[in-house]
């Protein structure tokens, strides 16, 4: 991903998947894309993904999308920054600031609910909650699984109203 993206709204497909993300661009390097995500044009929460596999998208919807957000008086400065040198900082991050994330699956049709344990030799251990706020079981994960991470968005931070840490 290249720096002069961020502050735009755009678009990104993923493969042969069926779904794209869109949102605007707060910072990148060579591995991962961190976008401050939208649903119906309000602010809900942050996505961070893995670059590659990747295709950006900027037509008609993200033009439409950047003048309403322009209309809204939104500033893509004011947004926190994640790290993006590792997981394991990106993770540690969530965990002090917001507590639980979302880990979408590999080909897109679900979310797995979790909080971050710590790193386990080459995978990443994490505590999953249920839609009932139930802390289930744990899950290992290597990163090549780590591709979509959500962190502050409406729903994980629902569930964080009833869950007990």
């Amino acid at each position: 991903m290249q720096p002069k993206l961020i502050g735009k709204y755009l678009s990104f497909k993923f493969g042969k998947a069926k779904f794209s993300l869109s949102g605007v661009v707060l910072a990148c390097n060579e591995n991962y894309t961190l976008i401050k995500n939208f649903n119906d044009y309000l602010p809900d929460g942050f996505i961070v993904f893995k670059n590659d596999k990747v295709e950006i998208v900027s037509g008609q919807h993200e033009k439409t999308a950047s003048k309403i957000l322009k209309a809204r008086k939104y500033s893509h400065n004011i947004e926190p920054i994640a790290p993006l040198d590792s997981l394991e900082s990106l993770f540690g991050y969530i965990n002090q600031h917001y507590q639980l994330l979302g880990l979408n699956t590999p080909n897109g049709d679900a979310m797995d609910v979790v909080r971050w344990i710590k790193r386990k030799n080459d995978k990443y251990l994490f505590h999953e909650l249920t839609v009932a706020a139930k802390w289930r079981f744990k899950l290992e994960l290597p990163e090549k699984e780590c591709r979509i991470i959500q962190f502050d968005t409406g729903y994980l931070n629902s569930l964080k109203l009833i869950t007990r840490f």
